[in-house]
């Protein structure tokens, strides 16, 4: 029996960069990589850029259509929007050149009635996108739930005959075999301690081979993708309403500003920091008063909640006013931006002093501007425990050090001062796995190596 399936999957709660390291193992040309399997849902996308700055996002296709010679599988977990399957479709069917993607028979297929359900019944954060309503359906047996019926060559194959093609690969002591995670550690359903506050399936390497049909003994190794400071999706709905979508344990909650701050001057972004180090400057009332008049509401209720009308102009602190003015230079595009509240070093013979670069995130999906968060080891540690994965890739390094932003190369020791050395022991020391890269910016092979992330048989 072979052993020869690598299983990308997120640590956290998403948007780690899958897609990036799905990306990076798949254009590898030491690794043939003869296949590779999804079981995606359309509630997340997946983006890879390639070196020239390219974006592709994938919702239900396998990341790894961008090597030409790969076999491409969509499995029986995974349920399909056909109208954003169409569109996914069209944006990157140049890359089949003549390839089919081979869709089991039972993938659902999601439509109108699920996402209304789920909106008029999930109090408990979602992306509204009809997942979860139409597994339900699926495991009840629904007699109205319908199956993907294939669109150009995306054409779907009865179980025996996508279990034999799969297997020509897995059987293959020459390829190897990419499993393409979706979601994150943190969203499982039954052990990411965190529920109702949860994706509708469980995430695990464990998950990705039964719904592949694939034993575990097949398995060579798990890469864990992890960043920095987790993410979590927005409060707010695409209605401008607040439905509480969950924490990362006990991460603490922080702001972009913070990360943006502690990145370009060395620290590390704590409850309080910006008061500790800022907090002498005096406020600038009458500039406030203008960003507020600028500001679109969506962005006052991120600051202030649902109360922002009502918010007092000489109660607000430091954070709140450098969140403010990041808020209202990001609605016009300017990034980076020169701040007027207070005085930072210059960080880069680029720019000017006081200059501030944004590292906030959109969700792919709702473009709702991401929630952000320290990390919580312990929650990291007992993924770790689940998935027993084979390296860490820490992606997002940047937020930690913005001076790696687009760096490459392998890891020398030397190259980095004491208190990320002593970061990186620490990750690993908790979770008691080495860090195999850290991702320093979204372009393929943006990433600085740190061991071979492929056990080599």
């Amino acid at each position: 029996m072979e052993k020869n399936v690598i299983s990308v999957i997120d640590g956290e709660a998403g948007s780690c960069g899958k897609a990036k390291v799905v990306g990076e193992l798949a254009t590898d040309p030491s690794l043939n990589v003869g296949a590779s399997i999804t079981n995606c849902m359309p509630n997340a996308g997946h983006t890879f850029v390639d070196e020239r700055g390219k974006s592709y996002v994938f919702r239900n296709i396998p990341v790894s259509i961008v090597n030409p010679n790969t076999t491409l599988f969509i499995g029986p977990g995974s349920a399909i929007d056909i109208d954003i399957f169409m569109q996914e479709y069209e944006s990157v069917k140049h890359l089949l050149n003549g390839r089919k993607i081979y869709v089991h028979e039972l993938v659902p297929v999601i439509e109108q009635r699920h996402k209304d359900w789920e909106r008029a019944n999930i109090k408990s954060g979602s992306t509204f996108k009809g997942c979860g309503a139409v597994t339900t359906e699926k495991v009840v047996r629904d007699p109205d739930l319908n199956f993907f019926k294939g669109y150009k060559d995306a054409v779907v194959v009865n179980n025996d005959d996508w279990l034999e093609l799969l297997y020509q690969h897995l059987d293959n002591p020459d390829e190897y075999i990419l499993l393409e995670g979706a979601q994150g550690c943190d969203l499982s359903l039954n052990h990411s301690s965190n529920y109702p506050y949860v994706t509708s399936r469980n995430v695990s390497t464990a998950q990705l081979l039964a719904d592949s049909g694939i034993p575990p003994e097949r398995v060579l190794e798990t890469i864990m993708v992890i960043r920095p400071f987790p993410i979590r999706i927005s409060n707010i709905t695409e209605q401008g309403d607040f439905i509480y979508s969950g924490d990362c344990g006990k991460g603490a909650p922080l702001t972009w500003t913070q990360i943006n701050l502690a990145s370009q001057t060395g620290t590390y972004p704590f409850l309080g920091d910006i008061d500790a180090y800022y907090g002498y400057h005096d406020i600038d009332k009458q500039y406030i008063k203008k960003l507020l008049k600028k500001c679109p509401p969506i962005f006052l209720k991120q600051i202030w909640g649902e109360n922002y009308r009502n918010m007092n102009i000489d109660e607000i602190s430091m954070l709140d006013a450098l969140e403010l003015e990041r808020l209202v230079n990001k609605a016009r595009g300017d990034n980076p931006y020169e701040t007027r509240l207070i005085d930072i070093p210059i960080f880069s013979r680029d720019y000017t002093e006081n200059t501030i670069f944004d590292q906030s995130e959109q969700t792919t999906v709702t473009k709702k501007e991401r929630r952000v968060f320290d990390i919580d080891i312990k929650r990291l540690k007992n993924n770790c425990r689940i998935n027993n994965p084979y390296g860490l890739y820490l992606n997002f390094f940047q937020h930690i050090c913005l001076d790696m932003l687009g760096e490459k190369g392998t890891y020398d020791i030397s190259h980095f001062e004491n208190p990320y050395r002593r970061y990186l022991r620490w990750i690993e020391d908790e979770t008691n796995t080495p860090i195999a890269a850290l991702g320093t910016g979204p372009k393929n092979n943006e990433r600085i190596k740190v061991r071979e992330l492929v056990k080599r048989r």
